[in-house]
């Protein structure tokens, strides 16, 4: 019996130190990710009301430690406001003004995205974690219209805009490599004119001549579901150093060409 219990432990021993070392073998390179979802802009067209409108992207992260990496993304957006759609008894000012816009932007991202817990592939007790991500970004105009002109009459343009995304989400191991993901990101710009409407522009409209709101910087918010694969890199076990003793008594065979012997021998070259 009491040999019985030392055979036990030893056997359990060396599963748990085996399964330890499984899990220090696997090491996150990395992970790639597809989304989808709707984006709403923050801004001086029909400020009291939201227009969602649909955005998706991709993204790469290159993990730097077991919580923390840098995720570069690219996403599409289509953001607009229509000052028409406002109610008379909500804004008769807005609503008169009839206002629009409706821009595609390219927005690329590089932000540094942080784990709150440990997050392990394939390991059902860390399987999980909410995580945030900050960072810097650049927004650029692909297709855009609006009936917003300058004083000179001339339609106006979207220009580049420089941002400054703060993002949120939670990640779900499903299987292996795979995971699901949901996260909000709100971006703050430098620029009041993603609208084409700063705070110091007017329109008029007739006789009546508009203001654009004090509202400050434009901004703009995403939420998205996406699925994304882990990068991951396993190390075999390391091979057992060769021993003086091995090359005594195992001894490999001598190739035919180091056998020969002579003048020609010694030009033979592996």
């Amino acid at each position: 019996m009491r040999k019985l219990f030392i055979y036990l432990f030893f056997i359990l021993f060396f599963t748990t130190s085996v399964k330890a070392q499984y899990l220090q073998l696997v090491e996150n390179k990395g992970e790639i990710g597809l989304f989808a979802g709707q984006s709403s802009y923050n801004g001086d067209i029909a400020p009291n009301l939201q227009f969602f409108a649909l955005s998706y992207g991709g993204f790469y992260k290159k993990q730097l430690n077991d919580y923390i990496g840098l995720r570069a993304t690219y996403e599409l957006h289509t953001l607009g406001g229509f000052d028409s759609l406002t109610a008379k008894t909500m804004n008769l000012y807005v609503h008169d003004r009839n206002l629009y816009f409706r821009t595609t932007y390219q927005d690329i991202s590089l932000m540094m995205e942080l784990y709150f817990l440990k997050f392990i592939n394939g390991n059902k007790n860390f399987r999980c974690s909410p995580y945030m991500g900050f960072g810097i970004g650049y927004l650029s105009p692909m297709k855009d219209t609006s009936n917003f002109k300058d004083i000179n009459g001339n339609t106006t343009y979207a220009p580049n805009i420089i941002t400054m995304p703060l993002n949120l989400g939670f990640k779900y191991n499903i299987t292996g490599s795979w995971n699901l993901f949901a996260e909000a990101t709100y971006r703050f710009t430098n620029s009041d004119v993603l609208d084409h409407f700063g705070d110091t522009d007017s329109h008029s409209v007739g006789t009546i001549n508009y203001q654009a709101s004090t509202s400050g910087k434009d901004q703009y918010f995403s939420a998205k579901l996406g699925i994304s694969y882990n990068l991951l890199k396993i190390y075999g076990p390391d091979k057992r150093p060769k021993l003086k003793r091995d090359n005594m008594f195992n001894k490999e065979p001598k190739s035919k060409n180091a056998s020969k012997k002579g003048l020609f021998g010694l030009f033979n070259r592996k």
